[in-house]
């Protein structure tokens, strides 16, 4: 059997692979919503329940993007408010992910890379953790990479192409805003690519009419309910503030109890706020900008985090420890070998550093440095941190078999 007639056979076994381990973990973990999944499952709750995006109170909300919780709300009203359609569907798109890594791996970097690429996403422990989660990362990542796929699929009629990558980067911005700028980041690169500034003029026409119709039901709605536009959510100011204010080190900090009179004001006064202490403050800004770099990416532990109440209840405290082990150390090794992996790239290309498998996850790293910083917010990069390290690991490949092959003697 030829090495191209296996791969789908090889492809096959991976995408088993990251089936069993992610219902291995379902079957062993059970879902237990605590934090953001707790907010996630009440808000999916109320709008199953035909009394929209709101809080248990009943008090409407624009706080948190709508995206996953409607995802959610969906499950809730086809099957019920029970966690197993949401394991299921997470499932699912677990899948989803490690397949469109594959793809998009295998269409700019070639098969071999392609299938390293798949197992490392078949087996990344943060991804099989969050199966029992009730979050928007899983959503979001399926998003983007099926929007990056259309997108690089050159072989589809120009207007359905960008009719459909367009859409799915609306639909990805409403499970989390920093998805928007890829409507005029992606059309860029393509222009660098093939220098035709009309196709880009078109794209970007394109993407404005298609973002309209899509967010224009949720603006109206926001606008009837807050007297205010608001595209998607009211929070960028809030999360701006909190990691630029005297008392923040760069992460996650609750919010002040200050009276607004709706989530829109209140996160108006805290964009003030920050905007107002960077510019006084900037090199404190930069310190900042130091610590949310290493907040974000030194560690990757929420997953166990987030299924730790869950895991005690199963398994006791003991299992927390090694599990936070294993993630964080596979994390670090991956990222080990995605820098080698980009520098050889680099090396052989160097204006590679302008392919979307270097800007896109380069824009998503950007955003908790300059902003707020917290390990979860670095999980969309992970398929192409996966693609990087899989490029390294092909390389050390070639470098150990001959040009026929068999092992060398270097």
């Amino acid at each position: 059997m030829s090495k191209l007639s296996s791969i789908p056979l090889i492809l096959g076994a991976v995408l088993l692979l990251a089936i069993f381990l992610r219902l291995l973990w379902a079957f062993w973990v059970p879902v237990e919503p605590v934090s953001d999944g707790v907010l996630y499952h009440a808000f999916a709750s109320s709008i199953a329940s035909g009394h929209g995006y709101a809080f248990p109170d009943g008090n409407l909300t624009v706080y948190w993007p709508v995206g996953a919780s409607a995802a959610y709300a969906v499950l809730y009203k086809l099957f019920g408010q029970s966690f197993l359609p949401v394991v299921i569907f997470n499932v699912v798109i677990g899948i989803g992910i490690v397949w469109l890594t594959y793809k998009l791996a295998l269409r700019f970097l070639g098969a071999k890379v392609a299938i390293i690429s798949a197992l490392l996403m078949a087996c990344w422990p943060v991804l099989i953790q969050y199966t029992t989660i009730l979050a928007s990362e899983l959503l979001f990542m399926f998003l983007v990479l099926f929007a990056l796929y259309i997108w690089s699929c050159r072989s589809m009629p120009f207007l359905w192409r960008t009719l459909v990558w367009v859409a799915l980067i609306c639909l990805a911005s409403y499970v989390r805003p920093i998805a928007m700028p890829l409507l005029f980041i992606l059309p860029v690169l393509e222009w660098l690519e093939q220098r035709d500034f009309f196709s880009m003029t078109k794209t970007f026409l394109l993407a404005v009419l298609v973002s309209a119709v899509v967010f224009s039901p949720w603006v109206y709605r926001n606008y009837q309910h807050f007297d205010a536009f608001v595209l998607v959510a009211a929070n960028s100011g809030a999360n701006l503030w909190m990691g630029n204010n005297p008392e923040s080190d760069g992460s996650y900090m609750p919010l002040p109890e200050l009276l607004f009179s709706n989530e829109v004001e209140r996160d108006r006064y805290f964009k003030q706020e920050a905007i107002a202490y960077i510019k006084a403050e900037p090199l404190a800004y930069i310190k900042r900008a130091l610590n949310r770099t290493w907040t974000t990416f030194k560690g990757e532990s929420i997953g166990v985090w987030w299924n730790e109440a869950a895991l005690v209840s199963v398994v006791g405290q003991a299992a927390i420890f090694p599990l936070k082990v294993v993630s964080n150390l596979y994390w670090w090794l991956v990222c080990l070998l995605a820098i080698i992996g980009a520098l050889y790239l680099l090396r052989k290309k160097p204006i590679f550093i302008l392919h979307p498998l270097f800007v896109v996850p380069g824009f998503f790293a950007l955003i908790p440095i300059l902003t707020v910083g917290q390990d979860r917010y670095h999980l969309p990069l992970n398929p192409f941190i996966a693609i990087l390290a899989a490029s390294a690991i092909a390389m050390l490949l070639d470098k150990v078999s001959g040009p026929d092959g068999k092992t060398s003697n270097v």
